[in-house]
């Protein structure tokens, strides 16, 4: 959900509230942004991740752009890139899937999760899954969900 795109699609309540995080190997010594000092560092182009390496990464990392975490897990697998620099969730699943890679790094970038819906064109619709997922957050549901599938630990 952002403001550039709100006067051209109608979203739905936030459902996530994102971030984005550092993913390196466990073994790699690297524990913050900081130390990416002379590392390679994979980031997806056009994204909030790009812009935020952009902005906070050492002047002497380099930005490895990619078109979309298929190629940058690939390339942390085979030490083309040390680290990985995107939305949390998919780092998550990484972190999950192997043991060798783990987030060391979380990074507030105010982004917000929601569903889009063709401008003007589906009043019934948002009004429906804006109800739902009120319901969802009221009885307990969606911590459940958040807990089995956004949470790192």
């Amino acid at each position: 959900i952002t403001e550039e795109r709100k006067p051209n699609i109608d979203f739905t309540d936030p459902y996530y509230d994102s971030l984005q995080s550092l993913l390196v190997r466990a073994d790699s010594g690297i524990t913050s942004i900081e130390d990416l000092s002379g590392k390679n560092v994979a980031v997806q182009q056009g994204t909030t991740g790009e812009a935020y390496a952009k902005e906070n990464a050492p002047a002497d990392a380099t930005l490895v752009s990619y078109p979309g975490d298929g190629e940058m897990w690939p390339a942390i697998q085979a030490g083309n890139v040390d680290a990985i620099l995107q939305d949390q969730p998919v780092n998550i699943e990484h972190e999950r899937a192997d043991g060798t890679y783990v987030i060391v790094e979380e990074y507030d970038t105010e982004e917000q999760y929601g569903f889009a819906l063709a401008k003007g064109e589906k009043a019934a619709l948002l009004a429906a899954v804006n109800a739902a997922l009120a319901q969802l957050r009221s009885d307990g549901t969606y911590q459940e969900i958040y807990d089995t599938y956004f949470s790192a630990n």
